[in-house]
């Protein structure tokens, strides 16, 4: 026996040389269109007009397929060496030759699984809004080497590394941090160490007396800069209640901006089903736009249900994180 020539064109029609699209190959194009007409055929007809639709989803397919290919141009891995047995990794999310704005994204706790991963959504919605964006773990997270600490303290290296990194690659380009949970103090910490970095956006800030025992060392990051800076919070949030934010808030040395969601959990905001709603924050302060909810007030104004407890346990926690993080926790 031969080869078998047979490419398979004609076996959506039942095959053989009989068949009605082979009939129909070897008419003119004028005879189709009388064929086409005709009522008489109607398999005739369905044959034509799904060769017609194939033709069309081949094209679409081909057209799809070079959108992500532009697409997956765009992104790229990287590795920044912050010390000789410190390595992080991440990846870039380039917007391209117009993009004049990066966002550096920092995420959750280690210790509790925090990862580049939870900031994934986010990165890509602004990304296709036209912005560079950079997600990457912290030492100890996925392949970055190094052991996490329980402060974060050696953690602000690996941030202060990658938005050096990042001003060195999107040269001219103003950066953003963007860090949520226990990586909002750990990105805070770095607000003026990095003369590109413009603002810095916190998503669930920990500044509540417990979580004030192991972050308060980073405290001074964010209450001392003069860089614009947004927090977003929960109002039930169980990390920062709104009187603990209000006390850390008074001693800011430039008001900050802020925007609290009603009934939002600390887990619950940061969580992917607020993607969208971060982002549109995001976007608006960034682009220096109002931004929605002002400010709560200062120190001295604080809602009369503020309870005194939280006051004086938030500074209290703050004198024993100082001490902790003195100690290198």
């Amino acid at each position: 026996m031969g080869p078998d020539t047979n490419d398979g064109s004609d076996l959506d029609a039942g095959g053989g040389s009989h068949s009605p699209r082979a009939s129909v190959d070897r008419l003119s194009n004028d005879q189709k269109k009388m064929l086409a007409s005709n009522p008489a055929k109607p398999d005739v007809v369905y044959k034509v007009s799904s060769r017609r639709l194939r033709d069309l989803a081949a094209d679409s397919s081909a057209g799809s397929a070079t959108a992500a290919a532009e697409r997956r141009r765009g992104r790229e891995n990287f590795r920044v060496d912050v010390s000789p047995t410190v390595r992080v990794y991440g990846r870039v999310y380039d917007g391209g030759a117009h993009a004049a704005k990066t966002i550096v994204f920092v995420h959750q706790w280690s210790i509790l699984g925090g990862s580049m991963g939870m900031m994934h959504g986010m990165a890509e919605r602004l990304w296709d809004k036209g912005y560079n964006t950079i997600i990457f773990n912290l030492r100890g997270v996925g392949k970055s080497t190094g052991t996490p600490t329980l402060c974060g303290c050696t953690e602000t290296g690996d941030v202060e590394a990658v938005c050096r990194y990042t001003a060195k690659r999107f040269s001219g380009s103003q950066i953003y941090i963007v860090a949520s949970s226990a990586g909002a103090p750990i990105g805070g910490s770095v607000i003026d160490k990095v003369d590109e970095i413009e603002g810095y956006i916190a998503i669930g800030y920990l500044f509540g007396w417990a979580t004030a025992l192991f972050f308060c060392g980073h405290y001074p990051g964010v209450l001392c800069t003069r860089k614009r800076r947004l927090f977003i919070n929960g109002s039930c949030d169980m990390f920062t209640s709104v009187c603990e934010f209000l006390c850390c808030w008074g001693l800011m040395c430039c008001a900050p901006d802020v925007h609290t969601i009603p009934g939002g959990g600390h887990f619950e905001i940061e969580g992917p089903e607020y993607d969208n709603h971060m982002v549109e924050l995001i976007e608006l302060f960034i682009e220096e736009q109002e931004t929605p909810s002002g400010s709560y007030g200062c120190l001295w104004c604080l809602p009369t249900s503020c309870c005194t407890t939280c006051v004086f346990g938030t500074f209290a926690a703050i004198a024993v994180g100082i001490v902790a993080a003195t100690v290198g926790l």
